[in-house]
């Protein structure tokens, strides 16, 4: 029995089979082609999607777009932004010298004296952000150029001196010799007790700069002290720390003494009788204040052909250099703020070409010098007073 029904299904699969065999191969194509038009009818025949599905997702396809170009634009562009600093005081003071706030403050003084135009490559207060970063890690200038995707150093260094310029004219008045009534309130009481009529404590720094080609320049800026091409400049704080005097850039050749008689500040102007003046022993200039201004100029004792100092030389030398020590802190603070000034500088900035040519009065050196002490004096200073306890405290 079972063997009938197997036999029947065979022989049914094989009728089938027979009758596929014996159809014609264009029949075949016919017929899936009138299946490819029924499926193709089917489906037009169902309801169209709303164009306001399509428009919607067109537009999320736009944005995505976009957000991805400016992804790239701006990794292209370096990682200098204000977002490093911005609402960050300690970042900004690593990256500028200034807390967020002065720097914010600056900016909005500064920015009316910028000749704008609308066409700029980057926006004004990155340029000036970035022109800050130069002064206090003395990056090079292509560096810098490609961190804000400035095409060529050229227009990098153009930038930085523009903003220089600017700084060097709007904050140049914050170096300035204190009134009588600011000195007597600002002292700190220790310092008072000491030296009560002390206006002012001097020194000289240098910053080392590349060798001129030139023989008698590089003469006139070799130092014999620092043994290399130095450019020197003086240099006097108040006894709270502010940069209150600066003198003109000379070469590294000329002597502490020179400079002071030739910066004018040996002055009635700036000294009255009785006023002390702290200073190193290379500064042997005591007949010049009295004579000038009858102002006294202090300075730790020499022997002179003696074996020794005498006690009391020795107790008033040591009172002395615990006061004096302040100037070489506020020089020191001003290095490290802006290591511009740690050198060794190129000679493109000490004059520039285009200042030669337009015998621009002012070198740039001295505009970046003038701007490092502005902005110190801007900052955090390294002596306060504390007036319970009275005692000094430094950084």
């Amino acid at each position: 029995m079972e063997d009938t029904f197997v036999s029947a299904d065979t022989a049914a699969i094989e009728d089938t089979s027979v009758i596929e065999n014996s159809l014609d191969p264009e029949d075949v194509e016919t017929e899936q082609t009138e299946s490819s038009i029924r499926t193709r009818t089917v489906c037009m025949s169902e309801p169209p999607v709303a164009p306001s599905i399509f428009f919607a997702e067109m537009d999320t396809l736009r944005r995505e777009r976009d957000q991805a170009l400016q992804s790239l634009k701006d990794k292209s562009c370096g990682v200098l932004s204000l977002d490093l600093i911005k609402d960050n005081d300690k970042k900004s003071k690593f990256y500028t010298g200034l807390s967020w706030t002065v720097f914010q403050q600056v900016y909005v003084y500064l920015q009316g004296s910028i000749r704008k135009c609308h066409n700029a490559s980057i926006p004004y207060q990155i340029q000036f952000f970035v022109s800050l970063v130069k002064l206090g890690h003395n990056l090079p200038m292509e560096y810098l150029a490609d961190q804000v995707g400035v095409k060529d150093r050229t227009t990098f260094s153009d930038i930085f001196w523009k903003w220089i310029h600017v700084m060097y004219i709007n904050l140049s008045f914050l170096i300035k010799w204190p009134d009588r009534e600011t000195l007597r309130v600002t002292i700190p009481p220790m310092i008072r007790q000491i030296y009560p009529k002390l206006t002012s404590i001097i020194d000289c720094f240098e910053v080392f700069v590349e060798k001129p080609k030139n023989h008698h320049v590089r003469a006139q800026m070799y130092s014999q002290y620092k043994k290399h091409t130095t450019v020197k400049v003086f240099i006097a704080c108040s006894p709270l720390g502010a940069v209150s005097f600066l003198s003109p850039v000379w070469g590294g050749r000329v002597s502490d003494v020179e400079i002071v008689r030739k910066s004018g500040f040996i002055s009635c102007n700036l000294h009255l009788p009785g006023d002390q003046i702290l200073a190193d022993r290379g500064f042997t200039l005591k007949e010049d204040f009295a004579a000038e201004c009858s102002a006294e100029l202090l300075h730790p004792a020499f022997t002179k052909g003696r074996n020794q100092l005498t006690a009391r030389e020795v107790e008033q030398s040591r009172k002395l250099s615990s006061v004096r020590i302040h100037i070489e802190r506020v020089i020191g603070l001003m290095r490290n703020r802006f290591t511009i000034l740690q050198g060794t500088l190129p000679l493109s900035l000490l004059k520039s070409a285009k200042d030669e040519a337009m015998n621009e009065p002012v070198s740039c050196i001295d505009k970046i010098v003038t701007c490092c002490a502005a902005l110190t004096n801007l900052g955090d200073g390294i002596i306060y007073k504390d007036f319970e306890c009275g005692e000094i405290h430094t950084d």
